[in-house]
């Protein structure tokens, strides 16, 4: 019970990540493994969202028989996707986004183009999602969207 060969208080093993918190360096070191973990789960789940597609899009050629042109492309398109899966499974994270940054440098108008898209499908994403509750109980919904 009283073991005078231990120190009072929690054990340090017991603490775990807060013991590493408590200096600067170590806060820094715990905030960089928790971060570079999610990045890699996040990445790998990409990487199988992509595999998925890439299956789902060949699946899905199969209905194409009387479409001479799209079914090539499509297959093309899966190949490329698969192609795609394997780049982001093999490299890192700060690759990938040196890779982005380098395509993003080289096609600025395409850039801003994807970054617009991106922009404009997000807006009417959210805006779809929960619009009702913006709206006031005795104000029509638009069939158009309700945009002013």
């Amino acid at each position: 019970m009283n073991d005078p060969t231990r120190s009072v208080g929690p054990s340090p093993a017991a603490d775990g990540p807060m013991q590493a918190a408590r200096s600067p360096a170590g806060l820094a070191d715990a905030v960089r493994d928790q971060a570079s973990g999610y990045a890699d789960r996040r990445r790998t789940e990409a990487a199988g969202f992509l595999s998925e597609l890439a299956r789902a899009l060949r699946s899905g050629s199969d209905e194409l028989d009387g479409q001479a042109r799209a079914k090539p492309f499509v297959h093309k398109v899966a190949d490329n996707l698969d192609a795609l899966s394997d780049h982001v499974a093999r490299r890192g994270l700060r690759e990938l986004l040196r890779d982005a940054e380098a395509v993003s440098r080289g096609n600025p108008l395409a850039t801003a183009l994807v970054a617009g898209a991106l922009g404009y499908g997000t807006f009417h994403l959210l805006r779809s999602g929960n619009g009702d509750a913006l709206m006031s109980r005795g104000e029509p919904r638009q069939p158009w969207g309700g945009y002013p």
